[in-house]
């Protein structure tokens, strides 16, 4: 299950979050949250684990209560991708950030920042802006969701780097002996 089903769901009216890796239909449990259902809310569409394990920590009976609510598992996507690979996709808006692959086709237009922003960086590096800007620690963990990969570091692209230097050197080289000797 991906992101894009979640954020269907949750805009039906149901309530959907993911817990380590587990995704829950908490629709029918909202009303009957020892919390109640507001904070449940606050989480529809959005990873919980750290609120569930950390912030608030759940007895044992409720994390094997929570065992009747799962629905499937979360995609944890964290694929190798290229450059060619983004920009061979133009029907996706994909935005790199911290070298990492976000699929924000789906969520362009509940970026609360606009969608033009988004649009701005498609199949682009977004990270200084996205630094820049001071995103919410709930933005960061929203946007984990919305990751399919991460950007591989070609070792062509490293040996052409070391091949390049080699070639600068021998030409200092040969200028320095060609003028100094």
């Amino acid at each position: 299950m991906d992101q894009n089903y979640i954020d269907k769901q949750a805009k039906q009216g149901k309530v959907i979050v993911v817990i380590k890796k587990l995704v829950y239909d908490l629709t029918e449990f909202k009303t009957r949250h020892p919390g109640g259902f507001k904070i449940l809310e606050k989480y529809n569409g959005y990873d919980a684990t750290r609120q569930f394990e950390v912030l608030v920590r759940h007895s044992q009976k409720a994390q094997e209560m929570m065992k009747e609510f799962v629905i499937d598992s979360f995609q944890d996507r964290k694929q190798k991708v290229t450059w060619e690979f983004i920009r061979s996709n133009e029907e996706k808006l994909y935005v790199v950030i911290e070298n990492n692959l976000y699929d924000c086709t789906e969520f362009v237009d509940n970026h609360p920042g606009g969608k033009e922003i988004l649009e701005l960086y498609k199949n682009q590096n977004a990270t200084e802006a996205f630094k820049q800007l001071g995103h919410s620690k709930e933005a960061r963990e929203k946007m984990n969701l919305y990751k399919i990969g991460e950007l591989e570091h070609k070792k062509a692209e490293g040996n052409s780097q070391k091949w390049l230097l080699f070639l600068i050197g021998v030409v200092v080289a040969y200028i320095y002996k060609s003028f100094f000797h």
